[in-house]
């Protein structure tokens, strides 16, 4: 069992993410606390300069473990909407293709939607305004 308490997310946090939530047959607790942990001290030191991690980059935080956590093949089996699947000569669809490019069935799509939306949040929050008052002449 892993000995790491989460700073701004917890392990329910990530269970209750996705419909159904994570069962611990899907994926341990310390498997789980070894994801928010990485995640967390990644963010840490990339992000608030190894200081502490802020309330609000709660949710970038946890989209990147879910994203993490989800990318297994036989969670995203579970949890997303697959298009087909392969058995040596025999295939079979899950999943009608979506029928625009913005909506995406696939779920490697999605993980990293999840992973580019959470990035650009902690970018954002690293550095909070587009915009600097400078005082100039005096």
């Amino acid at each position: 069992m892993a000995d790491y308490t989460p700073l701004v997310v917890n392990e329910s946090d990530i269970r209750n993410f996705v419909t159904p939530p994570l069962d611990y047959d899907d994926i341990t607790k310390a498997e789980i606390l070894l994801k928010i942990e990485s995640v967390e001290t990644f963010v840490k030191y990339k992000y608030f300069g190894g200081g502490t991690i802020i309330s609000s980059a709660r949710i970038p935080v946890m989209l990147l473990i879910i994203s993490n956590v989800i990318s297994s093949s036989k969670l995203a089996k579970k949890y997303c909407m697959l298009n087909s699947e392969r058995l040596g000569d025999y295939s079979y669809t899950i999943a009608e293709p979506a029928r625009d490019a913005k909506t995406q069935n696939n779920p490697y799509v999605i993980i990293e939607t999840w992973h580019d939306m959470a990035i650009e949040m902690l970018e954002k929050m690293a550095s909070p305004s587009d915009y600097i008052v400078r005082k100039v002449n005096g």
